[in-house]
């Protein structure tokens, strides 16, 4: 259960002296790179980037209206049950892929991890952040079963709010409820494994996740994001001085 976190109490003059350094972040994110084996060091500067990169409203701005031209980037974005999905950028080559999350209002997450460790600011709203520590676990590398069973245990709850930031190992199990009209950017790192697993406490069950390479057509159809949605998005953003 290995997660790092920043709370969003910067001082007024830190505020300003961060928004100073911002006029070149589209450059720095042409050259940004990352890596995971370090999580700490990855969290201190992921979470400075980020919150330089927020800060820069021309160019959230300007990452916004690539993702429509950009086919590539286009075709990632999805309509999930939990969220929208916009992805901002992608550099597998130097370790990382930037998504913006719109989240609807008031949604509860299951308990789950990830096939990849990210580091997450919220910009917007907030949620309550559970993390559970995993007690019993089938053998993730063997064929899964219809009865197999993961026993979990609650350990940490906290608030996120607009202006913290936290990073989480792939392995880490945590749970969202999300507060209205929340919005947050994640940075991503390389899938380390091939699926990714979501639990209910309560009974131990499993379900398991999978990249878009492992999935049918179909099912990456029916989240494709919509033009209609991506404009409503963007109308959204700008309201709320994001973009």
């Amino acid at each position: 259960m290995t997660t790092y976190r920043n709370r969003g109490d910067q001082t007024h003059s830190a505020r300003q002296n961060e928004m100073r350094r911002d006029t070149g972040m589209l450059t720095e994110l042409a050259h940004y790179s990352v890596e995971w084996n370090d999580l700490h060091k990855a969290h201190e500067q992921n979470s400075r980037f980020l919150r330089r990169l927020a800060a820069d409203r021309e160019g959230m701005r300007t990452l916004f209206d690539r993702v429509r031209e950009d086919p590539t980037l286009w075709d990632m974005c999805e309509h999930n049950r939990l969220f929208d999905k916009l992805v901002l950028h992608d550099a597998p080559e130097r370790g990382f892929r930037l998504r913006l999350h719109r989240w609807f209002d008031d949604e509860v997450a299951a308990a789950h991890d990830h096939r990849w460790s990210f580091t997450t600011l919220v910009l917007r709203g907030g949620y309550d952040h559970t993390l559970f520590e995993v007690l019993r676990a089938p053998d993730g590398n063997k064929t899964s079963g219809p009865d197999e069973r993961v026993q979990v245990a609650e350990r940490f709850r906290t608030t996120e709010r607009a202006g913290d930031s936290y990073t989480i190992q792939h392995t880490t199990v945590h749970s969202t409820a999300t507060s209205p009209q929340t919005v947050t950017l994640l940075l991503r790192g390389p899938a380390e494994k091939p699926r990714s697993r979501r639990t209910d406490p309560s009974t131990g069950q499993i379900w398991y996740g999978v990249g878009r390479q492992d999935q049918t057509a179909g099912e990456v159809a029916k989240r494709q994001l919509s033009i209609d949605q991506y404009e409503r998005i963007h109308e959204e953003l700008a309201a709320y001085g994001i973009v």
